[in-house]
């Protein structure tokens, strides 16, 4: 991922970092005293991948939890025995949790209900959080510890679905589960330092040698710093930081202060991250019946996100703005413009991740702003191909790049696939899980989405002269194919293996 220097033969390691690039015979030529030579059998070897966009400390939890993925769970009697099998083992006085539904996915076509969940587990505060992590089910007695009855009033920015007669069916979106989602999951924490260290390989098995944590709380900020003193962080992570209230909240408490101090090699502070719109239900606006018509969650007017971005920068955050309907961008892109007015020293000091639902009216904006965008190939792959409406770019990763916008790639994993090399295989051939594909034409080329999974990625974070790319001075980051992906067939991308990953020269997998 270096353009003066494409392709090597080998590479040279010294206490973690690299100190040369070049010919075997010139990295033999360095070799002194206790050395040891690796030779990658015909392997190939690149520089770790750069997950900007993930939630690695929700998936180290996920092992404590109901895994309700559809598939392979098909139906609510399959949820609930999952439920069942997960309360049974929950210590007392912790929440009983699930995670992955689909409900299109689901053998009765619709979300469970309170009362789906009370039959499975009907002494015990129970969640059962979306795949998008947007949404979630909760059981009466969750209803009741976070105070959500007939009259609770809808919070901006989140819906409690009613049956007809008021009460809520369990239902809640975005900010009107945040509470429960919170409670659901602060008790496990304590344990996050358990699992970091399994999680931690399950990530570099992928190949994955850093990952911006993309939701952190001060609370988990703190758990980060326990796992990694005790050694248990064996990839980088980055701390992108959210509201201690929840992840929706408006993160107007948070201090550049401790915990997100820096915890070791392995752990770094990032940028701070803003909610614009909702998930699975983003803010949209589409032409229909002759008239413009909007949908979906939006959390801020222009000119209260432009205060908020203009807050962080003058206590010294880089900004990450979550933003995904073409409205939320909009809305996203104009408060950016309004903020650098007031502020020009924020200039280079915003992204956009997920950005799904683009105009080239928005691309044209967003060029012009220099903004970074941090996307998810991943979802082309797991998501149905479909038009996304009039004038409305799904994803469309060669329009950004044809524009001049550097891309970065994430999986957003629990939310989307892990697997960088079924992201990068989405990116070079748009094809979903069964094979369909959608928007040809905004295939990429399979070093172009390298790039985008390395050096840009570490860009997106500010990493870009610690990793990304393979070049002396960087951390060792790397890791080994057992085939060239500049090579094979697209195609082949999602069957090649991680064979060996190195972390700051240290071997991690296998």
């Amino acid at each position: 991922m270096d353009p003066t220097r494409p392709v090597a033969e080998a590479l040279a390691v010294r206490d973690g970092r690299i100190v040369a690039v070049g010919s075997a015979d010139q990295v033999r030529r360095l070799a002194e005293g206790e050395c040891q030579q690796v030779d990658l059998a015909g392997g190939a070897l690149l520089p770790g991948f750069v997950d900007a966009h993930n939630h690695f400390s929700v998936a180290a939890l996920d092992v404590f939890w109901a895994d309700c993925s559809t598939p392979p769970v098909g139906s609510i009697a399959e949820i609930q025995a999952a439920l069942r099998r997960a309360a049974a083992k929950t210590p007392p006085g912790e929440w009983v949790r699930g995670w992955g539904y689909h409900h299109a996915h689901l053998a009765e076509r619709r979300h469970p209900t309170r009362e789906d969940l009370d039959e499975a587990v009907p002494a015990r505060p129970t969640v059962l959080m979306h795949f998008s992590h947007h949404q979630c089910i909760a059981n009466s007695l969750a209803l009741a510890a976070t105070g959500i009855t007939r009259t609770t009033p809808e919070p901006p920015g989140g819906e409690i679905a009613r049956d007809k007669s008021g009460e809520p069916t369990g239902l809640l979106f975005e900010r009107a589960m945040g509470l429960c989602e919170l409670k659901s999951r602060e008790g496990w924490e304590r344990r996050f330092s358990e699992v970091a260290a399994a999680a931690s390989r399950r990530y570099a098995a992928a190949g994955i040698t850093t990952v911006q944590d993309a939701a952190v709380s001060p609370r988990m900020a703190e758990r980060y710093r326990e796992a990694a003193r005790a050694g248990h962080l064996g990839i980088r992570i980055q701390m992108m930081a959210v509201a201690a209230g929840g992840w929706f909240e408006p993160p107007a408490e948070v201090s550049r202060d401790r915990p997100w101090e820096t915890g070791g090699p392995n752990l770094l502070a990032g940028s701070l991250k803003i909610f614009v719109d909702g998930g699975y239900r983003c803010a949209m606006r589409l032409p229909k019946g002759g008239k413009m018509v909007t949908s979906g969650f939006l959390f801020y007017r222009r000119a209260e996100l432009a205060d908020l971005m203009v807050a962080a920068w003058r206590q010294g955050w880089p900004v990450t703005c979550h933003a995904i309907g073409n409205l939320g961008i909009e809305t996203c892109v104009g408060a950016i413009e309004d903020a650098l007015r007031r502020e020009p020293g924020g200039e280079g000091m915003v992204r956009i991740d997920h950005a799904m639902f683009l105009t080239k009216e928005l691309i044209g904006r967003i060029k012009a702003l220099g903004i970074r965008v941090v996307v998810q190939p991943a979802f082309v792959y797991d998501l149905d191909a479909g038009s996304a409406g009039e004038g409305i770019l799904r994803l469309p990763f060669r329009t950004l790049r044809d524009a001049g916008i550097p891309l970065a790639f994430s999986s957003d994993f629990p939310c989307g696939t892990l697997s960088p090399l079924v992201g990068i295989y989405a990116a070079a051939t748009r094809r979903t899980r069964s094979g369909e594909a959608g928007d040809p034409e905004e295939a990429i080329p399979v070093q172009a989405a390298l790039e985008a999974y390395t050096i840009n990625a570490a860009r997106a974070g500010g990493l870009e002269r610690e990793c990304g790319s393979l070049e002396p001075g960087k951390r060792a980051d790397l890791i080994v194919l057992d085939r060239n992906p500049l090579q094979v067939s697209p195609e082949e991308l999602p069957r090649l293996k991680v064979v060996r990953t190195f972390v700051a020269g240290q071997e991690v997998f296998p």
